[in-house]
């Protein structure tokens, strides 16, 4: 598996792809010093889940499709002595990847930014947020990639930020939250944190506050990765070269 690891990742050097890892929680921490910088790891935490990162998420996908779609029609792939359910899990291996050094970065950047903010979060609940949002998000990585095959790189987009920012800040207080993939990080920031998805601070007594929805969540989420992948990992071995 490291060998497909180590060929997808080769494949995406000198790509936007690689920018993209380091531009989006970088553009994330700035956006929130520049509008707010008192509120900075607020803003940092909420803006990024809500806003940024499914559309992070579609972009790192439909441009590592785009990679090999766009000339040969994943002909170079589909034809080679290789097993095609490896190299699936490789790519998502690699996407998975650059999404935790995208996490990396803006963990730093939030606890550089508790240095400027008057009443800086914890440091103990700012790793365990970033580690959480990360997990719950491993799911959408196998899904985009799919969906970039199937809508392309404008539908796959337009689906994670339409669906995903809609439902994270809408649904995320009902009682059902947990039937939508996409309240999961909403649902679990609040109690590690006390922040909304609708980026206030949570008053005492808020249901949304309930740490019960924390390992719901994870099981759910780690749940869904495993089926995507597996699901994806079968169906990309039969696909017909265009």
């Amino acid at each position: 598996m490291g060998l497909y690891f180590k060929a997808e990742n080769l494949k995406l050097k000198r790509t936007f792809v690689r920018k993209l890892v380091l531009l989006a929680p970088v553009a994330t921490l700035l956006l929130a010093l520049v509008l707010a910088s008192e509120w900075l790891q607020i803003n940092a935490f909420n803006w990024w889940y809500i806003l940024i990162l499914p559309g992070y998420i579609a972009l790192l996908c439909t441009l590592s499709d785009q990679k090999e779609s766009q000339k040969l029609k994943y002909r170079a792939i589909l034809s080679l002595p290789i097993s095609l359910k490896k190299n699936w899990i490789g790519k998502n291996l690699t996407l998975i990847f650059y999404m935790a050094l995208s996490h990396l970065v803006l963990l730093i950047g939030i606890l550089l930014g508790g240095s400027i903010v008057p009443n800086p979060l914890l440091i103990k609940s700012i790793f365990i947020g970033i580690a959480l949002i990360f997990i719950t998000s491993l799911w959408q990585i196998p899904l985009c990639l799919f969906l970039s095959r199937k809508i392309g790189m404008v539908g796959t987009i337009l689906f994670q930020v339409g669906v995903g920012d809609m439902l994270g800040i809408l649904f995320a207080s009902k009682s059902l939250w947990w039937l939508c993939p996409y309240n999961w990080t909403a649902r679990m920031i609040p109690p590690i944190l006390g922040i909304l998805p609708n980026g206030t601070l949570a008053q005492s007594g808020d249901p949304m506050l309930n740490a019960a929805s924390i390992p719901i969540a994870i099981i759910l989420s780690l749940l869904l990765f495993a089926l995507l992948l597996l699901a994806t990992a079968i169906w990309y071995p039969r696909q017909e070269v265009k």
